[in-house]
């Protein structure tokens, strides 16, 4: 499994938010600076979180964007369902065909597709943002 780059831009920014105080809220531009993310395509990541309820937006003077959760509460597998990040390693066990493979009906290997799709989720259901931030797992997020 590879993650996009979406992904990858979604955690930062929500580590960046989940590393502010509670009450401040950072502008698009400020985290599209400190991450080096140019800010029309993190607009639409952050609309993406904003709409799955992880972060929320708040305009005007002082305005930004914050986490709507604490991070102990927000799973990455909610950030990857956010936008749209899917963890199928082959789109059969999606149920959708794939012009590639032939076998869609017959697969010997679907079982085995679908159960590391379980393996998968359950992984990143067993981490949060917070983990994230606190370096629970020093393999994830490695630093780009």
């Amino acid at each position: 499994m590879r993650l996009t780059t979406r992904t990858r831009y979604a955690l930062r920014a929500l580590v960046e938010l989940a590393q502010q105080d509670e009450d401040k809220a950072l502008s698009l531009a400020v985290i599209a600076r400190r991450q080096h993310v140019k800010p029309k395509y993190l607009e639409q990541i952050l609309f993406k979180l904003r709409r799955a309820r992880l972060i929320k937006g708040k305009k005007g003077p002082g305005g930004g964007f914050s986490l709507a959760r604490d991070p102990k509460n927000i799973r990455l597998k909610e950030i990857l369902d956010a936008v749209g990040e899917s963890t199928a390693p082959v789109q059969c066990v999606l149920g959708k065909a794939d012009r590639y493979c032939s076998q869609n009906a017959l697969c010997p290997m679907q079982e085995c597709w679908s159960e590391l799709k379980k393996q998968i989720d359950s992984f990143f259901n067993s981490y949060t943002l917070h983990d994230v931030c606190n370096n629970r797992n020093s393999r994830i997020l490695k630093k780009e």
